[in-house]
């Protein structure tokens, strides 16, 4: 294989360096998917996504379980969500995402701008007064738990960040001559990785940094590729794992190839929830879109109470009940999903559970489009 190093130095007078033969074929199958997608490719794809799934996605990678009508309504100033820290993280990042989409250069003065927007009012007290002007004056936990080997869970030296914050920002407004989405989607991810590696600033610094990869690829006109935290909120702890590995060896190959087969797959979803979309007569609402998302991201048999397992792993727990009503009943009487079979379990006394499946007359099952997902 390649080895390219990239002008990004770890601790130990290390760089990172990528094989990019590793993901060629993957590379190749990306760019083919993307051609002459005019839905995706476009500004008003990555607002709709933006301000509602990524905003859930990007909370979830982060343990909090908000889901996508929770967003909505905090998003639209209602006041049924009374928790004041749930509302915050959703309104920074809202407020985030509207700052990236002014496509501002990617600086250190717009970086300290976006982090004051994505932390307002939920640092502690103790980060507030060991702030620098820009980044942490001292050190800091990267995780609080055993996904990390203890050599790798500390943040970059305090006294070292701007040195390499510089070289960071040297490093995303240099000049690649890319010739294709992917390549700028490759580069965002290794943005990606090197502000979870630095960890400028006390916390926050996930949200930050997967918001600056997506603020790299507006700048760019690179649409399709902000729902990256999508194909991490299924695969959270494969992710911590690649970083892991990443921060040990220095390859980060392992990482961008695991950004790659997961957007491919959540492009593929897209695929198929747009192209439902566009069959039938009424319209889908953003929790139809959520229930579609999850409905995809099942293996095997569906049932009613398997497809209520899954949404309670992301999301806050519901009832059973709830999530039937709510999510499934408006797919079945838009005709998206079909009844298939009951089952000998229960939704509650008077509900048995019941196997489902897409209506495959509402989806385009192209296979030179969908080699991911099993339909």
């Amino acid at each position: 294989m390649t080895r390219v190093n990239i002008p990004l130095k770890c601790e130990g007078k290390r760089k990172l360096y990528i094989n990019s033969d590793r993901f060629q074929i993957l590379k190749e199958e990306l760019e083919q998917f993307l051609d002459g997608e005019k839905y995706m490719n476009s500004s008003e794809f990555s607002k709709k996504v933006l301000l509602s799934h990524e905003i859930q996605s990007n909370n979830i990678v982060e343990g909090y379980g908000d889901d996508v009508e929770i967003v909505k309504d905090v998003i639209n100033n209602n006041q049924s969500i009374k928790d004041t820290k749930k509302r915050q993280r959703i309104l920074n990042l809202y407020y985030g995402y509207k700052y990236i989409l002014e496509k501002k250069e990617i600086n250190q003065e717009h970086l300290k701008e976006l982090y004051n927007i994505l932390s307002t009012d939920l640092l502690s007290s103790y980060d507030l007064d060991h702030m620098g002007k820009y980044y942490r004056q001292d050190d800091v936990y990267i995780y609080f738990s055993n996904r990390l080997d203890s050599k790798c869970d500390m943040g970059l030296n305090p006294n070292e960040i701007k040195k390499y914050m510089d070289e960071f920002f040297n490093y995303i407004n240099s000049n690649n001559n890319f010739k294709t989405p992917t390549d700028y989607y490759i580069k965002s991810q290794i943005m990606h990785y090197y502000m979870v590696y630095i960890h400028p600033y006390y916390d926050i610094n996930g949200r930050t940094g997967r918001t600056t990869s997506m603020w790299y690829l507006l700048n760019n006109e690179v649409y399709p590729y902000v729902i990256f935290n999508r194909a991490i909120q299924l695969e959270k702890n494969k992710y911590y794992l690649v970083i892991r590995d990443v921060k040990k060896y220095g390859n980060i190959s392992y990482f961008i190839n695991f950004m790659m087969e997961n957007v491919k797959v959540e492009l593929e979803k897209e695929y198929i929830m747009h192209g439902i979309a566009s069959s039938i007569s009424s319209k889908l609402t953003s929790l139809d879109y959520q229930t579609l998302h999850y409905i995809l991201s099942m293996k095997g048999i569906k049932t009613v109470n398997d497809f209520a397992s899954l949404y309670n792993r992301i999301n806050d727990k519901r009832k059973l009940l709830d999530i039937y009503k709510s999510m499934i009943i408006p797919l079945l009487e838009k005709d998206v999903i079909k009844h298939v079979r009951n089952t000998n379990g229960k939704i509650d006394g008077q509900n048995s559970n019941f196997v489902f499946e897409l209506n495959k007359n509402k989806i385009d099952n192209n296979p030179n489009k969908i080699k991911k997902l099993k339909l």
